[in-house]
C-alpha cells in the first residue's frame, strides 16, 4: 500500500515538475477552483509611456525633481515662463537653467524635452540673439543629447506663424543638431482653428502636416483639450471628434501623438477634479493611439489664479498629485503590452440607458449607417449601459488588441458593458481602476460573450488569446 502511494505521489510530482518545465515567458497560469490551465499570451518588449507635467518645478533641485519624478513622470518638459527674465530663470536655448535642468535630469535618470522659446529669449537676451540657425548656434548640449527627446518649437500657432516655425532652413537646422528628437509644435484644440485664421481643422492638419510632419522620418503630433470647464461643455462634446482628427492623421503619416490632459483648476476650469475625471481624459486619449501624456499643470502658474494643480501653489502635493501617481503607476504598467499596438480604428456605442450624444462622428458614417470595424478578426459586437468608445489596434508581430473606455459623464454610474468576440476563448485584460501589472485572464462564456464592469472614466486594453 505505502509502495502504490509512493508511486502516486512520483507520478505526481514528475508532472508537474514537466509542466513547470515547459512554462515559457510568454506564458501566464488562469488558475480557477477546477483547473490549472497555461495560457499563452505574448511576451512585449519592455516600453514606457512618455509622461511629464506642463509648468515644471520652480526649484531646480535634486528634492524638487525628485517630487516631480515621484508622481510618475519621467521626462522633463521645460516650460515655465513664471519667473524673472534671465538666464537663470527661463528655458530657452543657451539659457543657464536649461543646462543646470539637463545636468539634474542626467543625475536623477530623467529624460527632458527642451524649449526653444525663442519669444522669451529675445526678452531676455536682445532681439536677433536666437538667429537663423538657433540649433546649431547653441548646440551646447552634446553629452545630453541622449536624453533630450524633443524640444518644444511653439505652442498653438495661429496661421501666420506657421511661415516662421515651419521655416525650411530652421527645421532643417533642427535635423542636423536633433536627428533623433522631435520637433514639437503643439496644435490648437479643435475648436480654434477657424479663430486662428484657419479654413477647418481638416485645413489646418493639412497644412501642419505639408509644412511639418513631412519633412521628417518619425513626426510627431500633439494637442491639448481640456474638458473641464465652468460655464461650457462645448470641450467635452468635441474631445471624441478632436481626438479622433489627430489619431487618423498621425496613422496616416506614421506620427507618434501627444494629448495632452486637464491637470488644473479654478478660473475658467471647475474648481475640483477627481481620479475618475483624470481616468476620463487619459482613457480617451489612449483610445486613441497616443504615445506619451502630458499634463496641464504641474505647477502652478504665477499670475493664474487656479486652486490648485498638480502641486499647490506652495509647491506642495495637491490630492491631485496622489490621483496622478496612483495612475500613471498603472499605466506604466501595461506600456509594453499597448506600445506594441498601433491605433487602427476606433468606433462608438451609444448607452442602452444613458447617452452622451459626443460620440457620433465614430458611431455613424457618412450615410448614418452604424460604423463597424474593416479589419477586425475577433471583434463582434458590444452594448454598454452608457457610450462606450471602443477602438481596435494591430500589430504584424503579435496580431489585434481593443480597447473599451466608458465615455458616460456619469461620475456614480457603472457602465456595464456586453461584449462578444469570436474565434477565442479566453481574454487577456490589461489596465483598468487598479491595475497592479498581471493582466487577468478571463473565460469567455459559450457564447464568446464577456461582462466589463466600467467605472467613471475608466478603460481597459485587451488581447484576445488564440493559442
Amino acid at each position: 500500500m505505502l509502495k502504490k502511494i509512493f508511486c502516486i505521489v512520483l507520478v505526481i510530482f514528475m508532472t508537474l515538475g514537466i509542466s513547470a518545465c515547459s512554462e515559457t515567458n510568454n506564458k501566464t497560469e488562469d488558475i480557477t477552483e477546477s483547473n490549472v490551465e497555461v495560457k499563452k499570451i505574448p511576451d512585449y518588449p519592455k516600453q514606457e509611456f512618455g509622461l511629464s507635467g506642463y509648468w515644471a518645478p520652480y526649484e531646480l533641485t535634486e528634492e524638487s525633481l525628485q517630487l516631480y519624478k515621484d508622481v510618475g513622470f519621467n521626462t522633463l518638459l521645460m516650460i515655465n515662463h513664471s519667473l524673472d527674465n534671465t538666464s537663470e530663470d527661463q528655458f530657452y536655448l543657451g539659457s543657464e537653467r536649461t543646462m543646470k535642468a539637463l545636468e539634474l535630469c542626467r543625475k536623477m535618470d530623467l529624460k527632458a524635452i527642451l524649449n526653444y522659446n525663442d519669444w522669451k529669449a529675445e526678452q531676455v537676451e536682445g532681439a536677433g540673439y536666437n538667429g537663423e540657425t538657433p540649433f546649431s548656434t547653441y548646440d551646447l548640449y552634446g553629452e545630453y543629447k541622449d536624453i533630450i527627446t524633443g524640444i518644444h518649437i511653439v505652442d498653438e500657432p495661429k496661421d501666420f506663424h506657421i511661415p516662421i516655425y515651419g521655416k525650411e532652413s530652421l527645421i532643417e537646422d533642427f535635423k542636423k543638431v536633433y536627428p533623433n528628437a522631435d520637433y514639437i509644435v503643439n496644435l490648437i484644440p479643435i475648436g480654434g482653428a477657424v479663430p486662428y485664421g484657419f479654413e477647418s481643422y481638416d485645413a489646418m492638419l493639412e497644412l501642419y502636416d505639408d509644412i511639418f510632419m513631412s519633412k521628417f522620418e518619425t513626426p510627431y503630433i500633439s494637442v491639448d483639450l481640456y474638458p473641464f470647464h465652468t460655464v461650457s461643455t462645448t470641450a467635452k462634446s468635441v474631445l471624441v471628434s478632436n481626438h479622433h482628427g489627430i489619431a487618423k492623421k498621425a496613422k496616416e503619416t506614421g506620427a507618434r501623438t501627444t494629448f495632452i490632459m486637464q491637470a488644473a483648476t479654478g478660473i475658467e476650469f471647475e474648481a475640483e477634479l477627481t481620479e475618475g475625471d483624470m481616468r476620463y481624459q487619459i482613457n480617451t486619449a489612449l483610445a486613441f493611439g497616443t504615445d506619451n501624456l502630458q499634463y496641464y499643470c504641474y505647477s502652478v502658474p504665477k499670475g493664474r489664479d487656479y486652486n490648485y494643480c498638480i502641486l499647490n501653489a506652495d509647491n506642495t502635493p495637491s490630492k491631485l498629485y496622489y490621483d496622478v501617481q496612483k495612475i500613471n503607476r498603472e499605466l506604466q504598467g501595461f506600456a509594453s503590452a499597448y506600445l506594441a499596438y498601433d491605433w487602427d480604428q476606433t468606433i462608438g456605442v451609444s448607452g442602452t440607458e444613458d447617452q452622451t450624444f459626443y460620440i457620433g462622428e465614430i458611431e455613424y458614417d457618412d450615410d448614418f449607417k452604424q460604423t463597424k470595424f474593416e479589419k477586425a478578426k475577433y471583434y463582434v459586437a458590444s452594448q454598454g449601459t452608457q457610450d462606450l468608445i471602443i477602438s481596435r489596434f494591430e500589430s504584424e508581430q503579435y496580431g489585434e488588441a481593443y480597447m473599451f473606455t466608458n465615455f458616460s459623464e456619469l461620475r456614480d454610474k457603472t457602465n456595464t458593458a456586453q461584449i462578444t468576440f469570436k474565434d477565442c476563448k479566453e481574454v487577456a485584460i490589461y489596465g483598468g481602476a487598479g491595475f497592479d501589472g498581471e493582466p487577468k485572464i478571463v473565460n469567455l462564456n459559450q457564447n464568446g460573450s464577456l461582462t466589463l464592469d466600467l467605472t467613471y472614466g475608466d478603460g481597459v486594453f485587451i488581447v484576445p488569446i488564440t493559442a
